[in-house]
Order: C-alpha cells, then sequence, then structure tokens
C-alpha cells in the first residue's frame, strides 16, 4: 500500500561537515536508558523491573 521508493541521489561521505558523517537524530540517547536499567538489575541480582526506577521501587528490591 506504499509507492516504491526511488532515490535519486546518495553521496557519501557527507559533504556538509568536515568529518564527512551523516546525523542519526537521538539514537545515542535511545540506549542509555536501557543500559542504565540493566545495570541496576545486574547489581541487585534481579530479572525484571518496571521503569521508571524510582527510588522506592530500586529499595524495595534490595535484599533484606
Amino acid at each position: 500500500q506504499i509507492p516504491p521508493i526511488e532515490p535519486h541521489h546518495h553521496q557519501t561521505p557527507s559533504p556538509t561537515n568536515p568529518l564527512g558523517v551523516k546525523g542519526v537524530g537521538e539514537a545515542g540517547a535511545i540506549a542509555a536508558t536501557p543500559a542504565v536499567v540493566n545495570a541496576v538489575l545486574d547489581a541487585l541480582g534481579i530479572a525484571h523491573l518496571d521503569m521508571p526506577l524510582t527510588p522506592e521501587k530500586v529499595w524495595r528490591q534490595l535484599p533484606r
């Protein structure tokens, strides 16, 4: 249900900056949250904890 996509121009490396790299938006920010959650899960030794990780949620998972 979508028309075929035909690229008409592709240039690599990019001529718009000195490094020749192309932007990827906020891709680096997307991975940060799961990385922090996985670090907390590993530190607590548990398999799952729903986000957001509030201080109370983490505190309740600490071993007694």
